[in-house]
């Protein structure tokens, strides 16, 4: 009963996580379809995602100590609501840039419930030596709703219209809230958290905007800059949804690993931020091919992280695993909206280059933060 309970945490966590992505990353794929409703250019489609990554930063940590209070379960479904909201309004009402803006906010606010209600359900209902894996499930929830983002355009915005795919986010909202397991008690509110927790969360909270600043920017303008390349709308944006893939299953098998080999999370992915940098300097040749392989390991390397970062902040702060996580999740939406703004700027201006220079240079700091964080403890 327990093991079932387990899945289903993970299954309906997974599922919201992906709602709550879907506004925003949904904007960044079907750009080149709502650039024919109204002006959506370049530079505007980095200020949106901006905005919608500012809401979520700004609310994540609040969000983290309210569901501390509240429970995952009811946490969860305030984050689903938001998401039926601001999809469905999307979708009816949205005929500006500036409407579209305005509309997602709701989106980030669901989006930075999301994360810390996912994770107070999966520290109840899982045992630790599997929260390595539950927590790089939940953790794919955000390369699963880029991938679902991918496929909408080829399969919904093209034939049918971009703005069904906000109405399948909605829908996809309420489904995921369904199956969530009743009962247990709530998580105790600590009022305190040890030093070595407080210094470490804040220190990882870093890390994770300078990765997500890279990874963002990377997901927001791909399917952009492969069109420009000469690969085809469709196609951009099947290599977003493979991209996607590839993040998914890099989340889920580095949270296996952490549990099976028992090992500390942070020097790990440490080193695989470090190797993620090269990845993204694939991208500047701009030929066909090049974007492909790079984009793949990019994936790989550069989205694999959250999952491992969540399981180290949990442990850090064991009594308000909500908070701490809502923490970690305010540096990841934070490096969210520095990443897309100053992408767009860049592609703006047609300086491609520049942008895959500067992702690999922040994932190569990320990881070199989480590297030095763990060399502090063991000190």
């Amino acid at each position: 009963m327990a093991s079932d309970r387990s899945v289903r945490s993970q299954v309906t966590g997974v599922a919201l996580i992906v709602a709550t992505v879907l506004p925003g990353f949904l904007t960044a794929a079907l750009a080149p379809r709502i650039r024919g409703d109204f002006g959506f250019g370049d530079s505007t489609l980095g200020v949106t995602i901006a905005i919608f990554y500012v809401v979520s930063a700004l609310s994540s940590t609040p969000c983290g100590r309210l569901v501390d209070r509240i429970g995952g379960v009811s946490g969860m479904r305030l984050a689903a609501a938001l998401v039926v909201a601001c999809a469905t309004t999307v979708a009816l009402f949205a005929h500006s840039a500036a409407g579209l803006v305005g509309l997602l906010v709701l989106g980030g606010v669901a989006n930075g419930m999301g994360g810390p209600a996912v994770s107070a359900l999966l520290k109840r209902e899982v045992s630790e030596q599997s929260q390595g894996l539950a927590f790089g499930v939940q953790q794919s929830g955000a390369p699963i709703g880029s991938l679902f983002a991918g496929l909408a355009l080829p399969l919904v915005a093209i034939p049918f219209g971009w703005r069904w795919g906000f109405v399948a986010a909605a829908g996809l909202a309420v489904v995921a809230v369904i199956p969530v397991p009743r009962g247990g008690p709530l998580l105790p509110a600590a009022a305190t958290v040890a030093r070595r927790g407080l210094s470490s969360v804040h220190a990882i909270a870093v890390a994770a905007a300078l990765a997500s600043a890279a990874g963002v920017g990377f997901i927001s303008f791909l399917v952009t800059y492969a069109v420009r390349s000469d690969i085809g709308e469709s196609e951009a944006g099947l290599l977003l949804g493979a991209v996607s893939l590839v993040a998914t299953l890099s989340r889920v098998g580095l949270g296996a690993l952490f549990d099976r080999s028992g090992r500390e999370p942070l020097a790990l992915v440490g080193a695989t931020l470090v190797a993620a940098a090269g990845a993204y300097l694939l991208l500047i040749e701009g030929e066909p091919a090049t974007i492909v392989a790079g984009a793949l390991v990019a994936g790989g390397l550069g989205w694999s992280w959250p999952g491992g970062l969540t399981l180290a902040v949990v442990r850090r702060s064991p009594e308000s695993p909500a908070w701490a996580v809502g923490v970690m999740m305010s540096g990841l939406f934070a490096g969210a909206v520095a990443g897309p703004l100053v992408v767009g700027l860049l592609a703006e201006h047609g300086s491609f280059a520049a942008v895959w220079s500067l992702c690999a240079g922040l994932a190569l700091l990320a990881g070199l933060v989480l590297l030095g964080t763990r060399r502090a403890e063991a000190r």
